[in-house]
């Protein structure tokens, strides 16, 4: 497991394994994307691994900076703090940035009164589960019909159905073609959602097929969990020699 965490790069790491880490572990396995746990408690780590399938962690506290180093901060694309104490996500949340300035940190929040406090840390975006819960049960009420579709896409064990977004990078295989000439259909089975130029604040829906793939600009996909991963090297720039 050691070796396996020293290799990955562009990973993430998520910082607690209760019950808001658990399913960011489950969403992460079922989409296929490299990350590594890390919680105080092996036991939980263990359980997590019986009930969802392998994955890396190491057992220490988050808080910890050689704790996220051995995690492999400095080569990592993001981070979620979903610790049980907005203090100790506060503090992570510290730590993960003057760690790596290019990460994108995701905290939880359970005080809404912490909120400016994560983001004056060097939260990207802060999360309330608690709120999100209660738009939940508004939408199983006014709105179950759209909730059930969303539920079938997330859920179906058969297959794995995901919005996605993906950045074209300078010098990616599809700089300067269009939607059409990217001929992104034959690559994967995706449908185009939305697309949003660089530097532009809207995105434009179901865009028409001259939108123009430059570099910087945002697709955003539906598509099967393989199909999107199979997509995902044609918007990233080649590795150097």
């Amino acid at each position: 497991m050691d070796k396996q965490i020293a290799e990955v790069r562009d990973h993430l790491i998520i910082c607690g394994i209760g019950t808001t880490g658990y399913h960011c572990v489950e969403e992460l396995l079922k989409t296929r994307r490299p990350f590594v746990a890390i919680d105080r408690d092996e036991q939980k780590l263990v359980a997590a691994q019986r009930q969802l399938g392998e994955f890396p962690y190491l057992v220490g506290a988050a808080e910890d900076d050689n704790v996220l180093r051995g995690a492999g901060i400095e080569r990592a694309a993001g981070l979620i703090a979903c610790l049980a104490d907005d203090k100790d996500n506060l503090f992570v949340t510290l730590s993960a940035r003057a760690l790596n300035p290019r990460l994108r940190v995701i905290s939880k929040v359970v005080d809404e009164l912490a909120r400016p406090k994560l983001i004056t840390a060097g939260a990207t975006a802060v999360v309330n589960t608690t709120a999100i819960g209660g738009l939940r049960m508004v939408s199983e009420l006014v709105r179950p019909t759209v909730v059930t579709f969303l539920d079938s896409m997330l859920r179906d064990p058969g297959e794995q159905y995901r919005f996605e977004e993906l950045t074209v990078a300078p010098g990616s295989p599809v700089v300067g073609h269009s939607l059409a000439t990217a001929n992104l259909r034959k690559l994967a089975e995706v449908l185009v959602v939305a697309a949003r130029a660089p530097g532009a604040q809207r995105f434009a829906y179901n865009p028409h097929a001259d939108f123009p793939l430059e570099a910087g600009c945002t697709v955003v996909f539906l598509g099967r969990t393989e199909d999107l991963a199979a997509l995902r090297p044609h918007f990233t720039a080649p590795a150097r020699a």
